[in-house]
């Protein structure tokens, strides 16, 4: 089982992780959702800490009753399929081009270094003329 945990409240929030710190992963890589916040949207089940009936895990919790809320709610969790159809595989296209990149990363520094040193030089050409106007 592999638990994402993000609460409003914190003491909910840490009681949490300390209760299933072995079962803990990132919110991408996780199986489900445990919240408290009933307007949370994720594409992950979410499994509800509030009050009131429609709770996935009742409040106030000891270990045991965590265990056995989130067993029955995992045992619900609808089945995720391992596979894709071979359709959408045959059929996937790319969203973008493929990155270019530079042909030769030492011409762009090249005429990187040349365009600074042109301009420097018409920079110091500039106040030597008026130097020269303006003795």
């Amino acid at each position: 089982m592999k638990i994402a945990i993000s609460c409003l409240s914190p003491l909910v929030q840490s009681s949490l992780m300390y209760y299933l710190k072995d079962y803990l992963v990132e919110e991408e890589d996780c199986e489900f959702l445990i919240t408290d916040d009933e307007n949370r949207v994720s594409p992950k089940p979410l499994c509800l800490v509030v009050e009131g009936e429609h709770s996935h895990i009742h409040k106030p919790f000891s270990a045991q009753s965590l265990h056995a809320d989130i067993e029955a709610f995992y045992k619900n969790l609808p089945e995720i399929p391992l596979s894709l159809p071979q359709e959408s595989v045959r059929n996937f296209e790319p969203p973008m081009s493929p990155p270019i990149y530079p042909k030769n990363k030492s011409v762009l520094i090249e005429s990187q270094i040349r365009a600074l040193c042109d301009s420097y030089a018409k920079e110091l050409a500039d106040k030597l003329i008026a130097l020269l106007k303006n003795p």
